[in-house]
């Protein structure tokens, strides 16, 4: 029996959302995580940073057995994704490209919105990719620095008034140029899209999370069987409040222990 993993980092805890995803899909697949808590957030740091952390954080996957590695973290991928694809020894499966063709997919008028981090959004990866797809189409980034914050201190609910008050502070500025599609372009935003689609239900939501796990196990190869339910979590600092977080991300339990893995960055 094939007892190899999925391999899954992110800066920090959004990537727990493409887990969610992955598992709603395939339940008894094997997940190892990653989440490199000791530096994250990744959205407010250069390029050049946030490429190194990338490469550090497929390093530390790379100790386990892997059938392949998942990039759960728009700010990683846009940065360093291709670098990590050229390292690593197993297929890569980054964000942002199955997330723009999903994008492409979906619109009609082919109006494209974006809101992500500000890294993200500097590295015009969106834009890129999509266009790739679909040349003529207009893509509109907003960075959305305040939620990532709210998000994680647990502003969650559908009439929390702060996340009402800064998605309206962000997505008017593109539902106003006439977008059909909206894609939220970080792993946290997820779980505040119940929250999107009641405030701006005049477009489609593309979830970054969702069209990277059905994109991962479609494309995974058919000896990947991997399939004994064994899933390991682990963070570069603070187990603790990981822990406290990761219900939220996970949407259940996660009924396996978060283990420390030194960062050396």
């Amino acid at each position: 029996m094939d007892n190899r993993a999925i391999g899954v980092f992110d800066s920090g805890l959004g990537g727990l959302t493409v887990v969610r995803s992955i598992l709603a899909r395939q339940p008894d697949i094997n997940i190892v995580f990653f989440g490199d808590t000791l530096n994250m957030p990744y959205g407010e740091k250069t390029r050049e940073q946030i490429t190194a952390l990338a490469l550090h954080d497929a390093e530390v996957l790379e100790q386990f057995d892997l059938a392949a590695m998942v990039i759960a973290c728009n700010t990683a991928d846009s940065a360093g994704g291709r670098q990590v694809a050229e390292h690593a020894s197993v297929p890569v499966y980054g964000v942002i490209d199955v997330t723009a063709l999903a994008a492409v997919n979906a619109t009609r008028n082919g109006k494209i919105g974006v809101a992500a981090t500000r890294a993200t959004v500097r590295s015009r990866a969106y834009p890129k990719a999509i266009r790739k797809y679909l040349p003529e189409a207009e893509v509109y980034t907003r960075a959305c620095p305040e939620l990532v914050p709210l998000i994680e201190a647990g502003h969650l609910q559908k009439d929390d008034p702060e996340i009402i008050r800064i998605l309206q502070k962000y997505i008017p500025a593109l539902i106003s140029k006439g977008i059909d599609t909206l894609v939220l372009g970080c792993t946290h935003y997820p779980l505040i899209q119940e929250t999107v689609a009641e405030l701006f239900p005049e477009v489609t939501l593309i979830s970054s999370s969702d069209a990277q796990a059905e994109a991962v196990l479609r494309q995974l190869p058919e000896d990947a069987g991997i399939r004994q339910a064994d899933r390991q979590f682990y963070v570069s600092s603070d187990p603790e409040f990981f822990a406290r977080k990761a219900d939220v991300f996970m949407g259940s339990g996660m009924n396996a222990d978060i283990r420390l893995i030194a960062s050396g960055k």
